[in-house]
């Protein structure tokens, strides 16, 4: 169309209409391809634990994922409890089938999801044996916060500790509490 064409259709509601269409157009597409946007469950198998809150997980006939686990933060591989949380998730989940509830997409691209091994939420039994900080900057699992306090409470795993490190202050290099 020609620009005279054009001034013609900008003063009709069908032009008002077509300019809004193509505003929402990327929203809409935007929503429809986001993982983030509709939860998922996927069936397959850990094939690797690379620290106590993230797993490979190789999808039942399909492609592998590197995992997240949701609502939950364990100490960094070369902070104290570490290596206890690490050895904790490759125990319960290693070579396992298993099933994932996605919930989103973090920054590195990594799904989120909370790893169910024969019924059983890994991600709440790394917080009930004190193997992990409830995430509380990204938390849906409520249920999380009191199996933390219990854990607390009976100095479990990394509260056996006195000097116990938010992972995310070790991250930030505040290695003294």
């Amino acid at each position: 169309m020609d620009t005279e064409a054009l001034r013609l259709f900008e003063g009709t509601s069908v032009w008002q209409r077509f300019k809004g269409y193509c505003l929402l157009l990327p929203i809409v597409l935007l929503l429809l391809v986001s993982p983030a946007a509709v939860s998922q469950t996927l069936f397959g198998k850990v094939t690797r634990v690379v620290d106590g809150d993230t797993v490979v997980f190789k999808v039942h006939k399909g492609k592998t994922e590197r995992i997240r686990l949701a609502d939950i933060d364990t100490p960094e591989k070369d902070q104290p409890w570490g290596r206890e949380a690490t050895t904790a998730l490759r125990k319960w989940s290693l070579s396992k089938p298993a099933r994932l509830e996605v919930v989103d997409t973090d920054r590195y691209g990594r799904l989120v999801a909370t790893l169910w091994v024969n019924d059983v939420n890994i991600n709440r039994e790394l917080v009930r044996e004190g193997h992990a900080w409830v995430y509380r900057k990204y938390l849906r699992d409520t249920s999380l916060i009191k199996l933390e306090a219990r854990a607390k409470l009976i100095k479990s795993g990394l509260w056996s500790a006195s000097s116990a490190i938010k992972p995310s202050d070790w991250r930030r290099g505040k290695r003294s509490s």
